[in-house]
């Protein structure tokens, strides 16, 4: 079952993963499964300390960190919206429980290993190469003047900071929405209120590292904004939601507008005609 879950949520999401790996995320791979190569691969196994007397292994303190990395891992990647959210994640938590077993065998071979990683990260971020998209990226001023340059035009507009995880997990949902959704008078757009703070004031989204906002999805029509998520409750706190693309489709209304806009392109280019 610890490896049935992961493979369904993999599955789930994996209309997302149209982009390839980088190098980054290819050495983030071989520094999560390092540990089992020093392990378990002669000739370095046998020039390694074990608490076994097969020195190519694992002892049973080992296996049990093991199942309970897969345990978290089960656990963390329930709330994953995208494949790319659940990679990530499975990496990070696989590199922590290997830095613990480098540990047990040796101190100074956790302090390199955790050396080694921060100079990778350093050199090679974690990233995925963007695919295919229908976004527009604004600036605090491009947004104010689009919103009012075609009130016709419904803008749905992802607010984000490029430090927030959350944000880059959300990032290929809303690109795949962009690509399905998007037409003239349905336009999809990004902006980073970590750089423009002016828009993060003007439309009431903190962009602060304890905000619960982060990202928050704007849907403006006839240039003012008539709905939002996450959204505020009830205590006047924000209620948690989770940027899934089934969410997002059904609390937004994504088929309706896009009827709509369907509609205008109808209804506007028929006028053109008459005239």
């Amino acid at each position: 079952m610890t490896f049935i879950t992961p493979l369904i949520l993999f599955l789930k999401n994996s209309h997302s993963v149209r982009k390839a790996l980088t190098p980054g995320l290819i050495s983030s791979l071989f520094m999560s499964v390092l540990f089992i190569l020093v392990r378990k691969v002669p000739p370095v196994c046998k020039h390694m300390p074990s608490f076994e007397e097969n020195e190519c292994t694992f002892d049973w303190r080992e296996v049990e960190i093991g199942m309970f990395l897969l345990s978290i891992i089960v656990i963390k990647n329930r709330a994953s919206v995208s494949a790319e959210q659940m990679i990530t994640s499975t990496l990070m938590y696989t590199k922590l429980a290997s830095a613990v077993l480098f540990y047990r065998l040796d101190p100074r071979f956790a302090i390199g290993y955790c050396l080694l990683c921060v100079f990778r990260l350093w050199l090679l971020p974690d990233y995925f190469v963007d695919g295919p998209e229908e976004l527009t990226y604004f600036s605090d001023t491009t947004l104010q003047e689009s919103l009012e340059e075609d009130k016709r035009v419904t803008w749905v507009v992802l607010f984000y900071t490029t430090w927030s995880p959350h944000c880059h997990s959300v990032s290929p949902v809303f690109s795949e929405l962009s690509n399905e959704y998007a037409t003239k008078y349905l336009k999809f757009a990004k902006i980073d209120i970590g750089k423009y703070s002016k828009a993060a004031k003007t439309y009431g989204v903190s962009a602060s590292t304890m905000s619960h906002q982060l990202p928050t999805i704007i849907v403006f029509e006839d240039g003012k904004a008539v709905d939002w998520r996450p959204m505020l409750g009830s205590n006047k706190k924000f209620v948690k939601y989770v940027f899934t693309e089934e969410n997002i489709k059904r609390d937004f209304g994504m088929n309706k507008l896009y009827d709509e806009s369907l509609a205008k392109c109808k209804k506007f280019k028929k006028g053109k005609k008459e005239e």
